[in-house]
Order: C-alpha cells, then structure tokens, then sequence
C-alpha cells in the first residue's frame, strides 16, 4: 500500500515524554502538537495505533525528515521483518503475535519502529499490544527505560514482542502436553483435528521468528552511532531467546509428529479390538449356522425331526456349543 491508497482510519495517539527525574504522558490529538517536545531535552515515544491516515503520515514525514520509502513500509501491513539503517534514524518492521483465546487463535499484527536520538515512534495496526509493561517501567524514576537512550527503548519494545513469543511458545507446549496425556489415557476423545491445530501455530510462529532473528542478526552488527555500544548486549541477548524460541518449535514440532503416530496407532488398536471381536463372534456363529442349515433342509425323512425332546436337544447343542468356544477362547486370552 502506498502513501496514495492509504485509506483515513480513526487514529489514536499516545506520547511519552521521559528522562532522568521526568515523566509525561499526553494523549495528542494533532501531530504538530509534538512540535514542541522536540525542542526539549527529553526524549519522548510516540505510540500510534490504529492507522493509515495519509495527513499524519504526511507530517511524520516531513517533521521527522522520513523517507517516503519508510513510511510505505510501514503502511504494507504483508511487510516481512526487517531493519533498515538511515543517516539520522533506524526503522525496524517486526511482527507482533499475541492471542486473547486460546492458543489456536492467534493474532499477528505488523509492529514498525522508527527511532533516532531523542525520540520513539512506534506504528500498530490495532489499539492491541504487548507493551503495558513498558508503560509501567516508563514510570520508575530510577528504571533503565528512563536513564539509557532510544536505541535501549527500541530494544525493549522488541524484548516485549520476543518475550510474548515465548508466552506463546508455552502455551503451545502445554497444549500438546494435555493432547499426548489425553490421548494416552483414554480420558477424552481427541480428534485429529485439535493435533494440526497446534502444528499450524508452531508454523505460524516459526514464520514469523524465522525472519525477527535475522532482524535482531543485523540489528547488532550495525555500525549506527544511534546504537551505543552497551545496547549490543542486551540486542544479543534477545537475539539468542528467538534462537532458543526456535529450537523449542522445532521439537515441538518433532513432538506433534510424534502425537499424529500415536494417534494412529491407538486407532489402529481400536479398529483391531472392533474386528477381533467381529471375528469371535462370527467364529461362534459357524457351527450355530451349520446346525441351523443342516435342520431347515426340507427333507422328508429326518429321524430327528420326531424326537419329543429334538427342538430343546438343538438349542442345548446350540448353547453349548458357544459356551465351549467362548471358553476357548478366553483361555488363549484372545478377549
């Protein structure tokens, strides 16, 4: 989408004013109104959610002297992660994954920073985020946020996205936990379905950290001056969460293998049981057929045929008959 197609949405606008010994919080309206922060000392985060209004965009880019490039980027929701370096600021276009249900809903939604030396701006594409933890540490007077620069606050928007990561990644490890002791014990009936289910959250997952790792890869090898050099370890350590992120997927991903194999096999076992036990009692069923067509010929003379007790004398012959087989087989314990 291009700065041309860009359609006019409700915009909400929230700034953060901080430093060592102040903090502001202010709800704009209008984006000349951060004009006057810019002057200042301070440095301040700019949060704008639910957007695509192409006036804002147009004076973000004029007030801040951000490509038009940039602020395409931003807006092409299809975006794959990334991070590009500019003479006086850095944009990072990440992907955002959070579920308010259960594992089996989640929610992607494109994440973009744009950061240069005393200011934040961060775009959403919903009033939804993982971000009320900054929010909080923004008002510790003593917390890092509000001592270090706006290379360690991009840092731990990133940190918040990765660690909501791992939420995720838990969840979808005790999912397939409860699905493996479920299917196992026989408590519940698990259907197939509820397997691939978890098998397309680890792909969404994995697509969407694959590229944040080679986001975060870039991100440290950088030589911007925007990035102090005692932000790298911190860029490296949440670098090595997304490679860790991405061991777990691959064997929860070996796992869900392993829960469809099971699966099957227990069907398999079930289908085995149903048809041994067909097959018992159609084995019973064989000489009780045979009798039965022997004594329904219409022959004429059938010595048996006149005997006072002969209709009792079958059936016992008949019950006896499946009494000793049944016994039979129990004793070789095929039932």
């Amino acid at each position: 989408m291009d700065l041309e197609t860009a359609v006019k949405l409700p915009i909400s606008l929230a700034l953060y004013s901080f430093g060592e010994g102040h903090f502001e919080k202010h709800h704009i309206t209008s984006i000349s109104q951060i004009t006057s922060f810019l002057a200042q000392d301070h440095k301040f985060w700019l949060n704008i959610s639910d957007l695509e209004n192409i006036e804002l965009l147009e004076d973000i880019k004029n007030i801040f002297d951000i490509h038009s490039l940039t602020i395409e980027d931003i807006l092409n929701t299809l975006e794959r992660p990334k991070v590009e370096v500019f003479d006086h600021f850095i944009l990072i276009v990440a992907k955002m994954l959070y579920t308010r249900k259960g594992i089996e809903d989640l929610e992607s939604e494109q994440f973009s920073i744009v950061f240069g030396k005393n200011y934040v701006i961060s775009f959403q594409e919903k009033s939804f985020d993982v971000f009320d933890g900054i929010r909080v540490r923004l008002e510790n007077p003593s917390g890092k946020l509000r001592k270090n620069g706006t290379d360690y606050f991009a840092y731990a928007l990133l940190d918040a996205i990765v660690s909501e990561y791992y939420t995720l990644l838990e969840k979808v490890t005790d999912k397939i936990e409860v699905l493996e002791e479920e299917i196992v014990s026989e408590e519940k009936r698990v259907k197939l379905s509820e397997i691939y289910n978890q098998r397309k959250s680890i792909q969404q997952l994995k697509k969407v950290i694959w590229p944040t790792r080679e986001l975060l890869s870039t991100l440290k090898k950088s030589e911007s001056f925007l990035i102090k050099r005692r932000t790298l370890p911190f860029i490296n350590d949440i670098y090595e969460q997304t490679v860790e992120i991405i061991e777990n997927l691959e064997m929860q991903r070996e796992s869900i293998t392993t829960l469809v194999e099971i699966y099957m096999t227990n069907i398999s076992l079930k289908q085995n049981e149903v048809m041994k036990t067909l097959t018992i009692i159609a084995t019973i069923f064989i000489p009780l057929t045979f009798l039965a067509g022997v004594y329904g010929m219409n022959f004429k003379f059938m010595p048996e045929l006149e005997w006072k007790f002969g209709y009792f004398i079958v059936w016992g012959i008949f019950i006896g008959t499946a009494i000793i087989m049944a016994f039979y087989f129990k004793r070789r314990k095929w039932f």
